[in-house]
């Protein structure tokens, strides 16, 4: 068999038709894109990466990373304080 990117004879690929090599390569990449994003967006709670984000990358010099934001509902409809507030006592 023969890894799609590097065109390297493989006994044995992993997903995307990569040879252990490459994807180790990969992976380490994706790991280092992920600690750069946090280093740049990442705001404790208010915006979360995880260590499996996703990546999206084109041509452009750059990517998109999945990310948690936390949406604060405090005064709009969702808000639950207000729900809890509301509710009767006995």
């Amino acid at each position: 068999m023969l890894c799609s990117k590097c065109n390297q004879s493989a006994d044995a690929l992993a997903d995307g038709g990569i040879c252990e090599n490459c994807h180790t390569q990969a992976e380490e990449r994706r790991r280092e894109i992920i600690e750069l994003a946090r280093e740049q967006r990442e705001i404790e709670g208010p915006v979360e990466i995880d260590d499996n984000a996703l990546l999206s990358e084109g041509n452009d010099n750059g990517c998109y990373v999945t990310a948690w934001v936390w949406v604060d509902f405090t005064r709009t409809k969702f808000d639950k304080q207000k729900e809890q507030d509301n509710e009767p006592t006995e």
